[in-house]
């Protein structure tokens, strides 16, 4: 996480940022109405030239209170989505597609659905390893904490993994609790533009009371070469505005100040040209999305869906997702439409 001081020289290094005096002033300005430090007036990237009114923004502790609401989320869903073994259970029963999950540990006790058993030691795990591999579809497994968030301890293992990465994944995993996946592969159109990792689109739904579940916004992140993961904030990467109507990406190609606030009109690895680059089965992964929020009882929820070669699969949902990502790539919630509604719902000001 970057520092105060790293934070400040992104900015004063930023090709894109207002002069230092108006950036001064405004922050001054809404510190003082805000009664506070108007911290979102950064990580929001409001010090940028042509950027949208402060206002069109999510206060921090409204993002808080909403992730913690009792009205939008129950203890059960929270509970699915955030246990990865309860959510794969959920969607195998409403024949939702998921990556297929192999294993799941408990430190050094595993289990496979049908029996459980011990690996005392890394030699023992990776003969394991490998037969789950060969027998795996695409010979490659990934491997992520049972409620882990950000792509944060993942690994991906495949024929040539080597004894150095087989002992760190065994120390990792058998000191906490990990689930085993077979890997997914990605559509070709969106392999060409980040090889490097799953590529993920995520969405975010809000079922109001009595009406549907309906989608209010998605983007899609990318990863960086190096890296297994493609989460802004723990592997360099950068997200994208996903243009709903015509589906598609709506270039820049952003970075949240934590990490870098770099912007992108190609990706920086294979310098594919961003905007307007089509995103497949879009209107598939929305439907999917949908289903999913209405089956699981959850009314406010940020998908992740990777889309295959022949059509959507979700990876996981979050009820406490990252919506300061989705506010800056759609241009601020205060003001979208159904957010509105959501709002509401916390006697929030709209």
């Amino acid at each position: 996480m970057a520092t105060r001081k790293s934070k400040f020289d992104r900015i004063l290094q930023d090709p894109l940022r207002k002069n230092l005096g108006q950036i001064a002033f405004e922050l001054a300005i809404y510190s003082i109405k805000e009664r506070r430090f108007a911290k979102e007036y950064l990580s929001r990237l409001l010090y940028r030239k042509n950027s949208l009114p402060f206002n069109n923004f999510l206060r921090d502790e409204e993002i808080g209170k909403l992730q913690l609401s009792r009205i939008l989320h129950s203890d059960e869903s929270a509970e699915t989505l955030i246990n990865k073994v309860k959510f794969y259970e959920f969607c195998i029963q409403n024949n939702i597609p998921t990556p297929k999950i192999i294993i799941y540990n408990e430190k050094y006790t595993f289990h496979d659905f049908k029996q459980s058993f011990e690996i005392k030691d890394v030699k023992q795990f990776k003969d394991l390893a490998k037969e789950w591999i060969l027998s795996s579809k695409h010979q490659s497994i990934f491997i992520k904490p049972v409620d882990g968030k950000g792509g944060t301890n993942a690994y991906r293992l495949d024929l040539n993994t080597n004894e150095t990465e087989y002992n760190s994944v065994f120390n990792a995993i058998t000191s906490a609790h990990y689930i085993i996946q077979e890997t997914i592969i990605q559509h070709p159109d969106i392999q060409m533009v980040s090889p490097y990792s799953i590529n993920t689109l995520r969405v975010d739904t809000y079922k109001p009371l009595n009406e549907p579940s309906r989608v209010m916004s998605a983007l899609m992140r990318f990863g960086r070469e190096g890296f297994v993961v493609d989460n802004p904030g723990s592997s360099g990467g950068f997200f994208v505005l996903v243009d709903m109507k015509n589906e598609c990406l709506k270039a820049p190609g952003l970075q949240m100040m934590a990490v870098g606030n770099h912007t992108y009109l190609e990706h920086p690895d294979t310098h594919v040209v961003l905007d307007k680059h089509p995103v497949p089965y879009l209107n598939e992964a929305f439907a999917l999305v949908n289903h999913a929020c209405e089956l699981i009882g959850d009314r406010l929820i940020g998908w992740d869906v990777c889309i295959g070669p022949e059509g959507p699969i979700i990876i996981e949902g979050n009820h406490n997702y990252h919506m300061v990502m989705q506010e800056v790539a759609y241009g601020g919630y205060r003001k979208h439409p159904d957010f509105i509604r959501v709002l509401a719902e916390e006697n929030i000001r709209a």
